[in-house]
């Protein structure tokens, strides 16, 4: 019996590491093997009782994984190259080392986010995330970190069709994206709020943001935002609380006066519905501390370039500006603009 029983394991292990392994983009640190999950049983099985013979990699057969899944262990996670593997609901709490790579959240309905992480490290590479539906007023984001604080890195990856924000940071986290997609979400492509004393960072390097609606990246708090190569394009405009909003970047802190609280180069932002940029430095009437270099604001419907209220503009600010279709306008501005500046609630 006992003979029968590590025959079964050892048959077991060689199944799981084995098959179908090259279907899979594992790194080297999994050893060429891992363990194969074909249902949500046994992908619960294997966040629960993975096994260190298998380097804490994780591979998902093809299909929809229904349920929520929650990985709170440092695990690596991958989808099939091809592309045929989906999720349902993903949550990341509390851990470090984990790596998502080649799969999707595709047709979900969600009381918050699709992917939601707390007090975490995580790599995330290829996923995507599409058509995701707001099951509640709060609901209906691809992804939502919150919570303690984690790290963040999102590559090659794209968020597109969702009734909220397409990626939503809550807290002083860092968040680093490169080369990824975020379009025709429901409102902002990249919100970023933080109510607390410790610095958060939101930066963004090359890809897409382009067609969301009212703003496409807003700030609230300290977060230190840095934008390279990026394409910022047509902002839909949308009425907020009896105002029409439909803005490129959107900054607004007490710290905004900060050396490097705001750095874009190499980027543009065009086809927006009111303002290209607008940095407001709430109750502070010190100078910016924002960097622009090659930068670019162009529009056809717009009103406003780049507008700088409650704070005092220096007449270096605008030297990195190579194109503003609003210079005139932004000069003779009166009045401050609206913005929005509510912190949104989590559930």
């Amino acid at each position: 019996m006992r003979k029968l029983f590590f025959l079964s394991i050892l048959i077991l292990f060689c199944s799981c590491s084995q098959n179908g392994v090259g279907d899979y983009d594992l790194p080297e640190d999994c050893g060429g093997k891992c363990y194969v999950a074909h249902d949500i049983n046994s992908l619960q099985d294997a966040l629960i009782n993975s096994a260190a013979a298998f380097s804490n990699c994780v591979c998902l057969g093809s299909g929809v994984f229904e349920s929520s899944v929650m990985i709170a262990k440092p695990l690596r996670l991958f989808g099939r190259k091809d592309g045929s593997t989906y999720l349902k609901s993903l949550a990341v709490s509390d851990t470090s080392g984990v790596l998502l790579r080649d799969f999707s959240f595709k047709d979900v309905s969600t009381d918050s986010a699709a992917l939601f992480i707390s007090g975490s490290s995580v790599e995330i590479e290829n996923v995507s995330f599409s058509n995701i539906g707001a099951a509640s007023v709060s609901g209906g984001r691809g992804i939502v970190v919150s919570g303690n604080e984690s790290e963040v890195f999102i590559k090659n990856s794209k968020i597109e069709k969702t009734d909220g924000t397409g990626i939503l940071i809550n807290g002083a986290h860092k968040v680093f994206l490169e080369n990824v997609n975020v379009s025709k979400c429901g409102f902002a492509g990249i919100w970023a709020q933080n109510q607390s004393e410790d610095s958060g960072i939101l930066s963004v390097s090359g890809g897409r943001i382009e067609e969301n609606s009212a703003v496409a990246v807003e700030i609230l708090g300290k977060t230190a935002l840095k934008i390279s190569g990026t394409v910022i394009k047509n902002i839909k405009k949308r009425d907020v609380a009896f105002e029409t909003v439909g803005d490129g970047i959107v900054v607004k802190n007490p710290f905004l006066s900060e050396s490097g609280s705001v750095a874009i180069e190499n980027s543009s932002v065009s086809d927006f519905a009111r303002a290209g940029i607008i940095l407001d430095g709430g109750s502070s009437t010190e100078e910016p501390g924002a960097e622009f270099k090659n930068l670019s604001l162009v529009s056809d419907r717009g009103s406003f370039g780049l507008v700088v209220q409650n704070a005092a503009e220096t007449q270096s600010l605008r030297n990195g500006i190579v194109e503003n279709d609003f210079s005139s306008a932004d000069i003779k501005r009166e009045g401050e603009l609206f913005i929005i500046d509510s912190f949104f609630e989590l559930k």
